[in-house]
């Protein structure tokens, strides 16, 4: 029930978040929540990791002086699902998912190639563009990731507390463990809403490759505004 409220709340709350004059700019709100999913894969991943895990992940520091976390084993939980119910967890299964039900078509959804959006996303650290997907610069989010994932990280956090109201608090906090899969499971949604305005194979690549930047962000960084904005 918990992970049902957070699931729900974030999902419809996320787009009110970003409305401005009632107006939603299509491409912040899809890489909002794929911000949002790959760093929650990132926290749920290290609530769960067992040494092994660990051992696989390693710390990469660009010459600004940020630190990054890279490692398969974060890339397998953007990705990889153990069967059909895992999927509903993870951030690439459910955003193809959203392209396909947007008009992308089965056909090219199976041919779609993640290894240039991580490329893209690594090419780009340390870089004036960091942050920001390769689509052409007029399809960029109003801002990049790292500033947007500062940006809506403090609303996804208050639904994962759940502690706002007697109804919340008594199915929540939600888990860490579960942190990713529920973020994963609202990136088909932006996809779709936004297929009017913004072509999903656009929407696919700015949601993932936002996903895959910010898995890697340093915790700190983000957790510290989180902290802030709530005091």
């Amino acid at each position: 029930m918990a992970c049902n409220l957070a699931a729900g709340n974030l999902a419809h709350n996320l787009p009110r978040r970003l409305t401005r004059e009632g107006r939603i700019h299509a491409e912040t709100y899809v890489a909002a929540a794929g911000a949002i999913a790959g760093f929650a894969a990132q926290c749920s991943l290290l609530a769960t990791a067992d040494a092994a895990t660990f051992a696989n992940l390693h710390i990469v520091t660009s010459k600004s002086g940020n630190k990054y976390l890279f490692g398969d084993p974060l890339n397998n939980a953007l990705l990889l699902a153990r069967d059909a119910s895992d999927a509903e967890g993870r951030v690439w299964p459910k955003a193809l998912g959203g392209a396909v039900a947007a008009g992308f078509g089965e056909a090219r959804a199976r041919a779609f190639d993640l290894d240039p959006l991580f490329a893209h996303v690594t090419s780009t650290i340390g870089e004036a563009n960091e942050g920001l997907p390769s689509v052409d610069a007029k399809h960029h989010p109003h801002l990049p990731a790292r500033e947007l994932l500062k940006l809506v990280w403090p609303l996804a956090s208050q639904f994962f507390a759940a502690d706002f109201d007697e109804t919340h608090r008594r199915f929540g906090p939600v888990p860490r463990k579960w942190w990713g899969a529920i973020a994963g499971f609202g990136a088909a949604r932006p996809i779709v809403d936004v297929k009017d305005v913004l072509a999903p194979e656009i929407s696919l690549t700015i949601l993932m490759e936002t996903a895959i930047y910010a898995s890697k962000l340093d915790r700190s960084l983000i957790e510290q505004v989180n902290a802030s904005q709530s005091a």
